[in-house]
């Protein structure tokens, strides 16, 4: 892949605040979130990924032109495994507040989402007047039988679940991954499927007077990496077939603009792309800068959690805008509410960024945070704590996360260390940071139902 200079050198700007960019369109737009699953940032060519090392050539074309035509967030974090990102991007809170520390009836974690407790984004928008859906992978409750789509998608699924969290159109299925998706041909591949029910679904929104919000957790490129219709003929269960996981997925996103273009649905959709968390260490990214960048799904290094978010909005977003700012994942909730003129709920965490999707000035987030089973911490643009208390400096993150220890602390990393051990204070009023000692390297406790 020949590597992009320009976005390499975009990536390292800083983006100031522009002049307020007003919509020329309706005051609800229609919103589509897509979510990767296991995608850290490296994995893109926009982010300068290059090749996977030992795999093959990053080909996202269909991504990279998301960033040339909205804007690349630089900072967006979320958590390292799967079911507390859906849980904090859904409601706007952090996912030990709705018992989504790991995956969903794992290590501790409820086996479904309260929805009545925790109310969501779909609800929210739902009772908005939006129409609401969910295409792919659900994995905050039932169904938990493992199923996947075995026949045609021209009829929605019909799990209670989803339906209780706000969404009234669905095509899921559970915690399932690529051993269970049938053959790799169109007709087979359970996410072609699901892509075929999505464009049906934008298909049956021409010319509709209500908004609508679907959000599409796509189900690759978890592992195992399984061949795909893309090379149908690849070997089973090796890295070779990542590369054509990610192409795929890349397809399916060009595929979705390709259709609100058609449609005539563009000029008023939001789309947002993201990952739940950072890709599976199994895989090793080569930078276009000659770094490489090991993936850190399940560990609490920032590649755990340092995931890519892309928006693009015709007419809105000025195009090639890259945005430095940081990004909680749950930050996503509030800013899809306050772009459809619906007020947050009181007690979340989450802050919008829709003011820096609209190139207007507002107040950046400060920190975020992540948490995985019984370890977390906060991050701001240059340091990061642990539960523990080792401070961490993260200036040259994902490359080197440097550990300071207390003997050695400077008058910066000092302040630093009071700063943020006062944030996870008040998150964690129970836990209590200690005195680090040197440099642990965190287990990857990666589970094979993530």
């Amino acid at each position: 892949m020949k590597c992009l200079p320009s976005i390499i050198f975009a990536l390292s700007l800083i983006a100031g605040p522009s002049p307020a960019v007003e919509p020329s369109v309706s005051p609800k737009p229609n919103i589509i979130i897509i979510l990767a699953d296991d995608l850290g940032r490296e994995a893109l060519g926009c982010y300068g990924g290059a090749n996977f090392k030992g795999a093959g050539t990053v080909r996202t074309p269909n991504l990279d032109a998301m960033a040339k035509n909205g804007m690349l967030f630089n900072r967006c974090f979320s958590t390292p495994v799967c079911s507390p990102a859906r849980s904090e991007l859904l409601t706007g809170k952090y996912n030990f507040r709705t018992g989504f520390p790991d995956i969903a009836g794992r290590s501790g974690a409820v086996e479904s989402l309260d929805a009545k407790a925790h109310p969501t984004l779909a609800a929210l928008l739902k009772e908005a007047g939006y129409v609401t859906a969910i295409a792919g992978k659900w994995h905050l409750g039932p169904p938990d039988d493992m199923k996947v789509l075995l026949g045609p998608t021209d009829n929605d699924t019909n799990y209670p679940h989803p339906r209780e969290c706000g969404f009234e159109r669905q095509c899921v299925f559970s915690g399932g991954h690529l051993e269970l998706y049938g053959k790799p041909t169109p007709d087979d591949y359970t996410p072609s499927r699901i892509q075929d029910w999505v464009l049906r679904f934008l298909e049956s929104r021409k010319g509709k007077s209500e908004p609508f919000f679907l959000y599409y957790p796509s189900p690759i490129p978890h592992k195992p990496l399984r061949p795909t219709p893309l090379n149908p003929d690849g070997k089973q269960l090796v890295k070779q077939n990542y590369p054509y996981l990610i192409e795929y997925l890349d397809g399916q996103v060009g595929e979705v603009m390709k259709k609100l273009a058609e449609l005539g649905l563009d000029k008023n959709t939001l789309v947002l792309f993201s990952g739940d968390n950072g890709t599976h260490s199994e895989m090793v990214t080569e930078m276009c800068n000659g770094n490489q960048i090991k993936g850190g799904k399940a560990t609490m290094k920032d590649t755990g959690s340092w995931v890519p978010l892309l928006a693009e909005w015709p007419g809105v977003i000025k195009p090639g805008s890259v945005d430095d700012n940081m990004v909680d994942f749950t930050d996503l909730m509030p800013t899809c509410l306050q772009l459809a003129g619906v007020a947050a709920p009181k007690g979340i965490d989450g802050i919008s960024f829709a003011w820096q999707l609209l190139g207007q000035t507002g107040t950046p987030r400060e920190w975020i945070h992540s948490l995985f089973k019984d370890q977390y911490f906060v991050r701001d643009t240059r340091w990061k704590l642990r539960e523990n208390g080792e401070l961490y400096d993260v200036a040259d993150s994902p490359n080197q996360e440097a550990l300071v220890l207390l003997e050695n602390d400077t008058p910066d990393s000092k302040a630093a260390r009071i700063r943020l051990q006062s944030v996870l204070d008040n998150l964690h009023p129970d836990k209590k940071g200690t005195t680090p000692s040197k440099e642990q390297e965190p287990a990857d406790t990666t589970g094979g139902n993530e």
